[in-house]
């Protein structure tokens, strides 16, 4: 098991980019104690911008940065996924209210183009919504505009 000491002593001889990574990992860490969004969303910069009536989808944002790239330099496949994941699961929140509680059936994502710095935007629009399943299409675009990802999914109700 870790100690204190011992992760004072791991900490030793790492360079000020690797402090850094880990200093943001601690402020995720403890965002996640007090905020209603998991560590990983934290770490995301996860934001909500509400629901664009004009486009009808809920819009959705978080931030790219080293510790979230592949050795690419790249934005890691999987926490793109995890966004269009989490944006898909807040609109369930949003669109149908807090109380509602949905899980992921099936999610399919087209990957289009790297997305490399700056902040990404996930449009979420409900396709429909039947008695027990939830369908959901995103598009996700970066700072210029630029479609990055696209997805369906199906979410069940468990309440």
């Amino acid at each position: 098991m870790m100690t204190r000491e011992g992760l004072l002593q791991e900490l030793q001889d790492l360079n000020e980019q690797e402090i850094q990574t880990i200093y943001k990992m601690v402020q995720a860490l403890k965002r996640s104690r007090v905020s209603p969004l998991a560590y990983i969303e934290e770490l995301m910069n996860f934001r909500s911008d509400g629901y664009d009536e004009k486009e009808g989808v809920y819009v959705y944002r978080m931030l790219v940065t080293e510790e979230l790239k592949n050795r690419y330099k790249m934005l890691h496949g999987g926490i793109t996924t995890t966004f269009i994941d989490t944006a898909m699961g807040s609109t369930v929140f949003q669109a149908f209210g807090i109380e509602r509680r949905a899980v992921t059936l099936d999610l399919n994502v087209h990957f289009l183009a790297p997305a490399q710095d700056g902040w990404l935007t996930a449009r979420t629009r409900v396709v429909k919504s039947g008695r027990t399943i939830i369908v959901m299409e995103t598009k996700v675009t970066d700072d210029n505009g630029k479609l990055i990802a696209t997805a369906t999914g199906d979410f069940f109700r468990l309440a």
